[in-house]
C-alpha cells in the first residue's frame, strides 16, 4: 500500500473508531461497537490492499504488450488531453472518488444501525 493510501487508512481508523464509539450509550455496548468497528474496517482496507497490489503489477509491467496497452491507455493523461479513466491509481478519477470519497464515518454508523435494528449480538 502506498504511503497515501496507508495515511487514508489511518485517518479513516480513527474516524470510524471515533464515530462507532459516540454511538454506545452505556459500557456494555463496548464490546460489541469494537467489533462492528473492526469488521467494517477489516473489509475496507482488505480492500485498499487488494487495490494497491493491482497498481503495483500495473506499474511495473516489463516492456512488452501488457506494458504497451498500459502506456497507450495512459496516453491522453500523459498528453495533458481529458481522460475518463486511467490504470495510473494515483490519477484515475474513478478510484481517486473510492479511495478518497469514502465516508468511513457513515459506513460504521450504517453498521452499527443495523446491528441495533437486529436487535442482535456480535
Amino acid at each position: 500500500m502506498c504511503c497515501l493510501q496507508g495515511a487514508a487508512m489511518a485517518v479513516e481508523d480513527a474516524a470510524a473508531l471515533a464515530e462507532v464509539l459516540s454511538l454506545i450509550t452505556s459500557r456494555s455496548q463496548l464490546h460489541s461497537a469494537l467489533q462492528v468497528f473492526e469488521r467494517v474496517r477489516i473489509l475496507r482496507t482488505g480492500q485498499m490492499q487488494e487495490a494497491s497490489l493491482r497498481a503495483g503489477s500495473i506499474i511495473h509491467f516489463a516492456d512488452g504488450p501488457k506494458q504497451r496497452l498500459r502506456d497507450e491507455a495512459m496516453r491522453p493523461e500523459v498528453e495533458g488531453r481529458h481522460f475518463i479513466q486511467s490504470p495510473n491509481h494515483y490519477s484515475d478519477p474513478v478510484t481517486q472518488n473510492w479511495v478518497y470519497g469514502y465516508d468511513a464515518e457513515s459506513e460504521v454508523r450504517k453498521a452499527w444501525d443495523k446491528q441495533m435494528r437486529n436487535g442482535c449480538k456480535l
